[in-house]
């Protein structure tokens, strides 16, 4: 029989800490955003990559203030469960379905990381390993990957229970909602995917579902397809025949098999251009045969395969992502042909497709064949023989939505509530697609709006108080100049967030305006920080550099601390970072991007001996960013100023030949 229970579930946990105050005004955009397509790669492949890319993740605060000490906590698990598997789920952190046990074998099916530990690899910063993670809207890890997601339980019409899980996606205008299922007998999860555009605007849509399994020497990845899209960390992207593939090492040119993972030397990328004709599906099965194996109806065509490479930088990753043990690959699934794209999507138009996640047994030999063509089939035929054939999927597909849509179910959980500020600010404009918002909590982040929309008033917040939220949109600008030039115009929080609206259009001298009157009417450290971003756009660094550093004095913020030391080490004014560093509280000054600024400018007064105790201590850069190389070029800049007394580019590249970095500081990708 078929359930759906809610339980606790504990594991050693980091705290996620607060959001960041500051809104991300950095037009940073993707990890993946310069990219060069070679002649491999045809014009019509290549169309949409590129298209409709987002510069910064605005209106959504960024999540980085994490920790690395762990400690018990329990999580809320939401769990699917019959006969031959349970299913996992978590409501607080994206709805991730954080385990598959196949109860026939004994065996999980998925990379379960044993403990909660953010890193700095998606949109908003904090990301973690493991499971079966939902990506929706924007290039790259969701927005809600740590965050809550509305869970409900409803029915099939037979009675088998259902855990829908949804959320608003406010950067591409999208409701989305994750509908799993395990029938009675079933040896396969069934999640039926939905996505509504809720405006009649066009937009853009992306999906990725990001499957993590186990890697190992004896594990081979197998999908119906003979050439993929390789992209390495140089950013090039071009097509390959597959499963060999050519490298250069220093001992000369080999070909290894991309579909054993533990063969591909650096983090790499390959997005299978899978076969017309063939049904969609990606496994990765061990030396008996045996693994996880995910299908799925035709919509969603897109396969991938992540690997971090068996370089020490990305060993690093691993270990720094979880407790040291264990290592994994991600399969993933997408509506495009690689994840380099967006596709467009009209105004209220709808998408849906099921996916089924389950084990499969093939047979070791044909498996494990050097005849690419012939592994594949026998996954094929396994899966035909194991869980039925595309027809089934379809159908099961058809029956979700014909069941499902149009009904609504009992809350387990709830996620954010700016799905209802639109609803209030927009009205008929825009379309819950048939979800609930009483799923949707209404707290500190959400209620300026919804005051907004419901009378045209605005909160105005102590100053020192840390902004909790912000919004983007013609509909919510013209709102709040609205406000501003009526009964909000001595306001100096409702001129804050209009100058954060229009600095994120990238409409500074109107932005630069706002943000002036809101500091004559109180001054601000929020206003002023802004302002220095702006200074920074236009090239005034120094200038810049003393509004963080006033901003910084004004209120205890510590993405304020970082990004005047950051400045000041970017104006090369490092006597004053180090004063300013050394004034800081004791646990602020623990912090590794403190400490790496210190380390930075100790180094630059020639004061060698004090930054290698820095670097070479018990440094922790908690929030390193993937791709980011700043503490091993820190250390191999200080050993070549301590040999040559320069850091020229020959002093440089001889570190570089001669040296290692720590473990510790090596987080290099290729």
């Amino acid at each position: 029989m078929s359930t759906l229970s809610i339980v606790p579930f504990r594991m050693p946990a980091a705290s996620l800490g607060r959001p960041n105050p500051l809104p991300d005004l950095s037009a940073a955009g993707d990890l993946h955003a310069d990219l060069t397509v070679d002649e491999s790669v045809s014009a019509e492949e290549s169309r949409y990559m590129g298209y409709a890319r987002v510069k910064g993740i605005l209106p959504y605060t960024l999540q980085d203030g994490y920790d690395r000490v762990r400690r018990p906590r329990d999580f809320k698990a939401a769990v699917l469960e019959n006969g031959h598997l349970r299913a996992t789920f978590l409501p607080q952190l994206g709805g991730r379905l954080w385990s598959l046990f196949d109860k026939d074998a004994g065996r999980e099916l998925l990379h379960v990381n044993p403990v909660f530990q953010p890193c700095n690899l998606a949109l908003r910063n904090a990301w973690i390993s493991g499971g079966v993670e939902w990506n929706l809207g924007i290039i790259g890890h969701t927005p809600f990957t740590v965050s809550d997601l509305c869970a409900e339980e409803l029915a099939l019409a037979d009675g088998t229970p259902v855990l829908r899980l949804f959320e608003y996606e406010r950067v591409r205008g999208l409701f989305y909602r994750v509908e799993a299922f395990l029938p009675d007998d079933s040896r396969e999860l069934y999640v039926r995917v939905r996505i509504d555009n809720a405006m009649a605007r066009d937009t853009a849509v992306y999906w990725w579902s990001n499957m993590a399994v186990n890697q190992g020497e004896d594990v081979r990845v197998l999908v119906p397809a003979e050439r993929a899209f390789r992209l390495g960390y140089g950013g090039r992207v071009s097509k390959i025949p597959i499963p060999m593939m050519r490298i250069e090492t220093k001992e000369g040119a080999r070909e290894i098999d991309i579909s054993r993972s533990t063969q591909i030397p650096q983090a790499m990328d390959f997005f299978f251009d899978v076969d017309r004709d063939a049904r969609p599906f990606l496994a990765a099965l061990d030396g008996s045969g045996y693994g996880m194996c995910q299908t799925s109806t035709a919509g969603l065509r897109g396969r991938k395969l992540f690997v971090w490479g068996m370089g020490a930088g990305g060993r690093h990753w691993q270990r720094f992502l979880s407790d040291g043990r264990g290592s994994y690959i991600e399969l993933q699934s997408g509506l495009a042909k690689t994840q380099l794209e967006h596709l467009p999507m009209k105004g209220g138009e709808s998408i849906s497709w099921l996916e089924s996640y389950g084990p499969l047994q093939a047979e070791p030999e044909r498996v494990f064949s050097q005849d690419w063509r012939g592994a594949v089939r026998a996954a094929e035929e396994a899966l035909l023989e194991q869980r039925g054939g595309a027809a089934l999927t379809e159908e099961m597909h058809q029956r979700a939505a014909r069941e499902l849509d149009g009904k609504t179910g009992r809350v387990l959980h709830r996620g954010m509530g700016f799905a209802r500020a639109e609803k209030q600010l927009r009205g008929k404009a825009f379309d819950t697609a048939g979800l609930s918002l009483s799923a949707m909590r209404l707290g500190r982040e959400e209620a300026p709006w919804m005051r907004l929309a419901k009378d045209g008033s605005f909160p105005r917040p102590d100053p020192k108080e840390p902004p909790a939220s912000y919004m983007l949109g013609d509909v919510w600008e013209d709102a709040l100049e609205r406000a501003c030039a009526g009964g909000e115009q001595d306001n100096w929080y409702a001129f804050y967030q209009l100058g954060v609206m229009r600095a994120a259009a990238l409409r500074d001298a109107e932005a630069e305006k706002a943000l002036r009157r809101s500091l004559a009417l109180e001054h601000n450290a929020w206003a002023l920080r802004c302002l220095a971003v702006l200074t920074k756009r236009a090239g005034r660094e120094g200038e810049a550099a003393e509004l963080l550093c006033e901003a910084a004095g004004m209120v205890s913020c510590r993405q304020l601390y970082i990004e005047a030391l950051e400045a000041l080490r970017v104006t090369e004014q490092y006597e004053r970072l180090l004063d300013l560093a050394d004034s800081l509280p004791a646990p602020l000054r623990r912090l590794g991007r403190v400490q790496t600024c210190r380390a930075a400018a100790l180094m630059r007064l020639g004061r060698y001996e004090e930054a290698e105790k820095v670097l070479e201590g018990r440094i922790v850069l908690t929030d390193v960013r993937e791709g980011d190389v700043l503490l091993s070029e820190l250390w191999f800049e200080l050993k070549a100023r301590k040999k040559f007394g320069r850091a020229d580019e020959e002093a440089l590249a001889w570190a570089k030949e001669h040296l290692e970095p720590p473990e510790a500081l090596d987080f290099r990708m290729k």
